[in-house]
């Protein structure tokens, strides 16, 4: 942990304080069992919720999940083809020890075999650069290349600007950062454009990068996906992928959504806006609460397929 404040003691009281239920639960128990009336009832009622709350705290953020989806990009290409890309973010090591460990996320990601790997930020929540090696050490298991773009909590907002540690650390384990970088990949089932994107909230984001044309599917990796809300009418972009929400992380029934904003597939999911095709992953970490809720931590495999025009297989013909 790195220059962490009051409010960070706080959440590691929290932390540390949801030990007592081993100690809580077994007295409700007990309580509900000798007493009568509204004692009784009291006492199932509050051991109700320690035990709610302690599921959230010991065991969601401990349930690694992995979520298949097909998307068939709509607009056609110079080419068909189709890829499997393993996709996760939020990884936010550091403040709280029952974060989903980088090695279980690598071996899950391993076994799903994609194509290549995409990380849409945050990796840290107040780790010291000392920690680095240790944590991220795992993704040098990887066998498929890595690619990642930095968050806010990355960059200092909030918490320390660890962007120089992280960009020095993350290559030497295979993650190439793509910060406002453009790359062409291609195999023999796939070739596109990728594009990442640096933070929204640190201002530097390079949207130029999206105007050229390629002809070819442009998939554009950031943290967070409210960058779309910053497109002009001259960017192209066929998929943007992004992390951020966690979505929403303890997903209460309207609550979660009425004080968040963050609701159905605008949390984690597929989502149009602004005529931009969005994947929201919700991350395996947490902020704020040691805890999630009906939001478990997730990698998420994109089957992405795209078809070729039938113009260029006219020109072709006519050739």
């Amino acid at each position: 942990m790195t220059d962490i404040g009051p409010l960070e003691w706080i959440k590691l009281a929290i932390f540390y304080v949801s030990y007592l239920y081993v100690v809580a639960a077994p007295t409700a128990f007990w309580f509900a069992i000798i007493k009568d009336g509204v004692w009784r009832w009291g006492a199932i009622l509050f051991l109700i919720v320690i035990t709610l709350l302690a599921y959230g705290r010991f065991v969601e953020p401990r349930i690694l999940l992995t979520h298949e989806h097909n998307i068939a990009l709509d607009t056609c290409f110079e080419s068909s083809g189709a890829m499997r890309v393993a996709v996760f973010s939020d990884t936010h090591n550091g403040l709280f020890k029952n974060a989903m460990p980088i090695k279980r996320i690598v071996k899950a990601v391993e076994a799903s075999k994609p194509d290549f790997t995409v990380i849409a930020g945050d990796f840290i929540y107040f780790l010291a650069p000392e920690w680095f090696e240790e944590t991220f050490g795992p993704f040098a298991d990887l066998s498929a290349p890595v690619f990642a773009v930095l968050g806010n909590h990355d960059i200092g907002l909030p918490g320390p600007d660890l962007t120089a540690p992280l960009q020095a650390a993350l290559p030497v384990h295979g993650v190439r950062l793509i910060d406002n970088e453009a790359l062409i990949l291609s195999n023999s089932q796939f070739a596109i454009e990728l594009v990442g994107l640096s933070d929204q909230w640190g201002r530097r984001q390079d949207l130029t990068l999206l105007e050229p044309d390629l002809n070819k599917p442009r998939i554009v990796l950031t943290h967070n996906p409210a960058t779309v809300r910053d497109f002009s009418t001259t960017t192209k972009t066929d998929l943007l992928i992004g992390g951020h929400t966690h979505g929403g992380q303890i997903q209460l029934p309207m609550v979660t959504c009425v004080m968040t904003g963050v609701c159905g597939d605008n949390a984690s999911g597929l989502r149009m806006e602004k005529g931009v095709l969005i994947f929201t992953t919700p991350g395996t970490g947490m902020v704020g609460l040691p805890m999630r809720f009906r939001m478990p931590p997730r990698i998420d495999m994109l089957n992405i397929s795209y078809s070729r025009c039938p113009s260029y297989e006219r020109d072709n013909f006519n050739d």
